[in-house]
């Protein structure tokens, strides 16, 4: 079997051909869009379903274009929120969508223009400060707004309701109480100005949600970063027009659990899905076998995951190096200096924005997405914004063991990991997978930039390893 005249293996010709409820697990370098694309071609071409009945859900504006330019027929291809937008314009509802930084600014202007003068001491006595002025200048008034947001973006994202903060007001009753003021505030102005955030948009288009449409196959793109009101969307459309899923992705790389993803829908697919198949590929096509040895040697260690090995046909010795610095801006030029005679396509992931800054000499100048050096352009981009994406050679800087090194050793407000809990307590989970993401975006080697002193718990673990 051929696909633009490339042959599929086995593996992504047994997903192409299922009929039935799947998912699809596709590792790294797997070939996911290829097997996705395969799959669409194989139901057209052979008339099993038409191009009308087909729906393709992914999860950027970015992700979506990437698959209309490889998916050469008319079917509908969105984002959740596209998807219900579409709904809710069928259904003849009118809104406005909300700015993605109105949560921010109510909450914001709700302390500032704060005249309550017992909730003013209130939050003084709490966070041990004299003057109202003086708090809100503070980082502690920056924090405490960082929480109060994440914990109401998390609270509607996984469709939660009231009944939660009888729990939540037992774990931190200042806290709660802030929270549903700022919520009443907010959803009151949603109301009052006909808005919807993005959140809502999707909860809107499952409530009103009633009728046949025209799907008979759902497929889900990176299905390991699907949230339960998402899922609410799909299950419901699943339900109305008795169609099949097929959901592609790989619970290794469940990096958004911050933002209210759920790797446990993955985890838990065929209790949550009828009569439904797990399917996995095991050919990679990027990675060396050595490199993929070792790197799900380090995330198999989390045995809350689902099993399983790539095989590959590359071999590469030594593909993993790590370069130990005392001066980190001294170590990244070193590197480079000897990478860019070899590789034209040289990837910097950092683990937090402006990382690279603490790597940099005068001799690079730094550009959107990119460095020049040498009058070459080298990208960087944080490891989330790298999902999905793959280069000849790949350095991973700022691996130190502190609490914005990798991993990254914030721990969330018990509040919020109430309302955004896993029940998984493998130490730094997360932090890992995200790491197995860094090392598999190579196709040949992968630069570890650690300094001598302080080096990050993943670099000694991964040491371990080459032995």
């Amino acid at each position: 079997m051929y696909i633009n005249n490339i042959e599929v293996d086995k593996y992504q010709e047994q997903a192409i051909k299922s009929l039935k409820n799947t998912l699809l697990i596709a590792g790294a370098g797997a070939g996911k869009t290829f097997t996705i694309v395969g799959k669409i071609n194989y139901l057209i071409t052979h008339n099993i379903y038409q191009e009308k009945e087909i729906l393709v859900i992914s999860f950027t504006n970015k992700s979506v274009q990437d698959l209309k330019l490889k998916i050469p027929y008319s079917l509908d291809i969105l984002t959740f929120h596209k998807l219900a937008m579409m709904i809710l314009k069928d259904y003849q509802i009118n809104y406005t969508i909300a700015s993605d930084a109105l949560l921010e600014y109510v909450t914001k202007e709700f302390f500032l223009s704060l005249n309550n003068e017992s909730l003013q001491q209130e939050i003084l006595l709490y966070y041990h400060e004299y003057t109202y002025d003086k708090f809100l200048n503070s980082s502690k008034f920056t924090n405490m707004v960082k929480i109060i947001i994440n914990f109401i973006h998390l609270y509607k994202t996984n469709n939660l309701d009231i009944e939660i903060f009888k729990e939540t007001v037992i774990i931190n009753k200042f806290y709660t109480k802030l929270i549903i003021l700022i919520l009443n505030v907010y959803n009151e102005y949603l109301k009052d100005n006909n808005e919807l955030d993005f959140d809502d948009l999707i909860k809107k288009a499952t409530l009103v949600l009633d009728k046949f449409y025209k799907y008979k196959l759902i497929i889900i793109d990176e299905f390991q970063d699907t949230s339960f009101l998402r899922w609410n969307l799909v299950k419901k459309l699943m339900d109305l027009n008795q169609a099949k899923i097929f959901a592609v992705g790989d619970d290794y790389q469940s990096i958004y659990h911050f933002s209210g993803c759920n790797i446990n829908l993955f985890l838990n697919f065929t209790s949550l899905v009828d009569d439904a198949i797990i399917l996995k590929l095991k050919y990679t096509y990027r990675n060396s076998q050595e490199l993929i040895d070792l790197a799900g040697k380090f995330i198999s260690q989390n045995k809350k995951q689902i099993t399983k090995s790539l095989i590959s046909h590359k071999s590469i010795k030594n593909p993993l190096k790590i370069i130990y610095y005392l001066n980190p801006k001294e170590a990244l030029e070193k590197v480079l200096k000897k990478l860019i005679l070899k590789y034209n396509d040289i990837l910097i992931l950092e683990r937090n924005n402006q990382d690279i800054d603490f790597f940099l000499n005068h001799n690079f100048s730094k550009e959107k997405d990119y460095l020049m050096y040498q009058n070459k352009k080298i990208r960087y981009l944080t490891v989330h914004s790298s999902k999905g994406l793959e280069a000849e050679c790949v350095i991973v800087i700022n691996l130190t063991n502190s609490l914005m090194g990798f991993p990254n050793q914030i721990i969330d407000e018990d509040i919020i990991k109430k309302v955004n809990d896993l029940k998984d307590n493998f130490l730094y989970a997360e932090e890992r997978r995200l790491f197995y993401v860094a090392l598999t975006r190579t196709k040949n080697e992968v630069y570890l930039l650690c300094p001598y002193f302080n080096k990050s718990i993943f670099v000694k673990e991964i040491k371990k390893y080459l032995n």
